[in-house]
């Protein structure tokens, strides 16, 4: 029997948009490592931390996102790249960067173009960074979301 996982799941799909060949082309060639605290800044961007939920270097999600892209060659050094590109966009790594113009950078990936290394780098990280971050129970702890009444089911009305 076949066992489906959510991160075979997420394996397969990353797989898949990381296959059109303009794009297979500008990664062929990757050297070097990806900048963690680059990654952790930029994933700060997409999930901050607020009065109900931490940002998402405070769960350590950046290494979460480098451990599973060790699994996939292609998205790995999608994240060598998209490091590298995001420390060229400003005065310094783009971790030192103000969070106003970290912000602005995120905002500019939203609307670029998936076949080259910004717009794929934020569809993909926005994936994986949100789909890591919500599955920690810290990420939710804050939230007054009610708890599964199982395995005593739900009370009677009258008790």
């Amino acid at each position: 029997m076949l066992s489906i996982s959510r991160r075979r799941v997420l394996m397969s799909a990353l797989a898949a948009s990381l296959s059109p060949p303009a794009f297979a082309q500008q990664i062929a060639a990757t050297e070097g490592e990806i900048d963690a605290k680059t990654l952790a800044a930029y994933l700060d961007i997409l999930l901050p931390a607020d009065e109900h939920t931490p940002a998402a270097s405070a769960l350590g999600i950046e290494g979460d996102i480098i451990g599973f892209a060790r699994q996939l060659t292609q998205f790995n050094q999608l994240l060598v790249l998209g490091t590298q590109w995001l420390n060229q966009t400003g005065q310094g790594p783009f971790h030192a960067l103000s969070l106003s113009d970290q912000g602005r950078v995120v905002d500019w990936m939203r609307a670029a173009d998936r076949n080259f290394i910004p717009g794929r780098f934020f569809l993909l990280v926005r994936l994986t960074g949100v789909e890591f971050y919500y599955s920690r129970p810290e990420a939710v702890a804050g939230f007054d979301l009610n708890p599964a009444p199982q395995p005593a089911g739900y009370p009677p009305p009258w008790q």
